[in-house]
């Protein structure tokens, strides 16, 4: 299962299940790249334009804010048996 850490402190399950620990960590790969588009796209218009973008000291901030902060982790998880009546 994979588990997405906000501000480091609140975990938050994604309901996404893997069969393998590998198609897990694969997943967690590619969220962090989503996280780091948009986040890439601020960079380079702030370096091009400092004074608008307050660049570098905003870059912590819209770092937090675009969730580069926010780890995932894979947890093992059992599937839950089916309990018929």
């Amino acid at each position: 299962m994979l588990i997405v850490v906000v501000f480091g402190i609140a975990p938050v399950k994604t309901e996404m299940l893997f069969d393998s620990l590998r198609e897990c960590l694969r997943a967690e790969d590619a969220m962090r790249k989503e996280y780091a588009a948009p986040y890439n796209e601020w960079l380079a218009w702030a370096q091009q334009n400092p004074a608008d973008a307050g660049y570098p000291d905003s870059a912590p901030f819209f770092q937090r804010r675009f969730g580069l902060e926010n780890p995932g982790t894979c947890i093992p998880h059992a599937a839950q048996p089916q309990i018929s009546n």
